[in-house]
């Protein structure tokens, strides 16, 4: 899986509710603050993805060993 990708980026910023998280999103010309449902979607170790529903380009839990290598 490549580190990067095409498209707009985001970061979590924090939660409203249990059901609505604060995201910024941007690309290169444009930024905005959106509400978006967590994806929560369980890696086989229990782990709950913590991106946005419908993000892509993987589950935060796969990404876990490219910080590290």
């Amino acid at each position: 899986m490549n580190a990067t990708h095409d498209g707009p980026h985001a970061d979590h910023l924090g939660d409203i509710d249990r059901d609505t998280q604060l995201w910024v999103q941007w690309d290169i010309e444009h930024y905005e603050f959106v509400r978006l449902s967590p994806c929560n979607e369980p890696a086989e170790d229990g782990d709950a993805c913590t991106l946005f529903g419908g993000h892509e380009p993987g589950h935060s839990w796969e990404m876990r060993d490219l910080l590290h290598g």
